[in-house]
């Protein structure tokens, strides 16, 4: 007869619990080789160790006490496969997640480190800018901002582009020739999303990449100006084919506060300087 190793010295050879063995004992995993009639003892061999091996192993990748009874009864390695491989596969899909989120965690710590160091001064700054997707509902600049952000938010949710991820900032796309009078008039809310969707929908704009006039402004305030900005278009005969106006963090209270950055983009090969 085989060497009986007592539960306890089971449990510390093996690296396991006494709990968990009388567990698979129970569920009828794992029973021991002899128990005791006079004092309910449990015993195991050697050979039930390997066995023990397998239990920790496959348990650390997913598979359940009763996916392991039911592997170890039927004896079919193939369901072993299967199982590693849908294993696999959603592991490979948590990991697309993760890598998503970081993503999201890292352009949001850049966007806040942004929004610090933005200075509303009226100042001007030609930057290259890489192009942004967002999703551009239509609206008329003498829309309430209520009524413009309601129906933003109710195209967003709606199929299709309900799959999409949202991201900071919001915004608009300004009318040039009222910008030059100093007038913040919309005529298209926006939000820009991660990537764009490979779905149709009028509702989808892609703003190009491409070197882009920015002066920051508070232009939901009643006192906003960006004087030094209309000087310079109309010194220069710039006349942007896109206006879009980027809101960033002053608060997270009182929107109306914020620091929007005004992106006129440049025509190509434009060189006057600011």
């Amino acid at each position: 007869m085989d060497d009986l190793y007592s539960i306890g010295e089971t449990a510390k050879l093996n690296d396991v619990s006494i709990k968990s063995l009388r567990h698979y004992d129970e569920i009828g995993l794992l029973k021991p080789r002899y128990i005791d009639p006079e004092t309910g003892y449990r015993y195991y061999v050697y050979s039930q160790f390997s066995f023990i091996d397998k239990i920790k192993r496959f348990k650390s990748v997913g598979m359940s006490l009763k996916e392991l009874k039911e592997l170890f009864q039927g004896k079919d390695l193939n369901r072993l496969a299967e199982f590693l491989a849908a294993e696999k596969q959603k592991l490979d899909e948590e990991e697309r997640l993760l890598r998503e989120k970081r993503q999201d965690v890292d352009w949001l710590c850049e966007f806040m480190e942004y929004s610090k160091s933005l200075e509303v001064d009226g100042g001007l700054e030609i930057r290259q800018l890489p192009q942004m997707h967002m999703i551009r509902v239509p609206c008329q600049g003498d829309d309430s901002m209520y009524a413009m952000d309601l129906e933003l938010r109710r195209i967003s949710v709606s199929e299709p582009l309900r799959s999409c991820q949202i991201l900071n900032p919001y915004g608009y796309i300004l009318d040039f020739d009222r910008l030059m009078e100093n007038r913040m008039y919309p005529t298209a809310s926006t939000v820009c999303v991660r990537e764009r969707p490979p779905v149709d929908s009028p509702y989808l704009f892609t703003a190009p990449a491409g070197r882009y006039l920015c002066c920051r402004a508070k232009i939901l305030s009643e006192d906003w100006s960006v004087e030094p900005l209309i000087r310079y278009c109309t010194d220069h005969g710039l006349r942007p084919t896109l206006v879009l106006a980027c809101e960033y963090l002053a608060s997270l209270y009182d929107p109306r506060n914020s620091p929007y950055e005004l992106r006129l983009l440049l025509p190509e090969g434009w060189d006057v300087p600011v």
